[in-house]
């Protein structure tokens, strides 16, 4: 079979028909030998024919290893891509959640700050409205104050005066006995001496 013909057919058949060529090599150089050829070893004739098969099967040989090979590779390559592409989405998903984690602190710094300034609005207002309760604080006790003192200074002049005229008034009660006494003992004196 001519060698072009031996690469069309499919690859156990090939294999076939280079082991049953170098078996017939074999036996011709076993026959030469036993013959008594004056040769030594085997000999073989290398045709162009002979080496393009030998090449082929040793190309099938190192194609099965370096398929074989490839195979194995991608069994252990293809484990480690995926955990490679995994780990970017990963790194991806780390870095938005970093930008996300920078925007939600930017976002609390300024709700502390507003947050802050409310309190010292608020803190302000406060104050305020402590000095205006202050304020009312001293107008009432301006206001009950003032006309307690009043009535207390009133009250006290009016017991002064009451005492000093409540003095007068016995005296002049004593008085009044007296000269109705006196006058009494006059009518009767009159009643008496017509």
């Amino acid at each position: 079979m001519p060698s072009a013909d031996i690469m069309q057919l499919p690859f156990t058949t090939r294999e076939e028909i280079l082991d049953s060529e170098a078996r017939d090599l074999k036996k011709q150089s076993k026959n030469r030998h036993s013959s008594g050829s004056s040769e030594s070893g085997i000999t073989f004739s290398l045709t162009p024919k002979t080496i393009s098969d030998l090449l082929i099967l040793k190309g099938s040989h190192i194609m099965k290893t370096i398929l074989l090979f490839s195979i194995l590779f991608c069994a252990f390559a293809m484990p480690l891509c995926a955990e490679t592409q995994e780990i970017s989405e990963i790194k991806d998903d780390i870095a938005t959640i970093k930008t996300d984690l920078a925007v939600l602190t930017s976002e609390v710094k300024n709700l502390k700050e507003t947050i802050d300034k409310g309190f010292g609005n608020v803190e302000t207002r406060f104050d305020s409205i402590e000095k205006g309760f202050d304020r009312l604080n001293n107008i009432i006790i301006a206001c009950i104050g003032i006309p307690l003192a009043i009535l207390a200074i009133g009250a006290t002049v009016w017991g002064i005066l009451t005492h000093k005229r409540s003095g007068k008034d016995r005296a002049l009660e004593k008085q009044i006995e007296t000269l109705t006494q006196e006058i009494e003992t006059l009518k009767q004196q009159r009643i008496v001496n017509p």
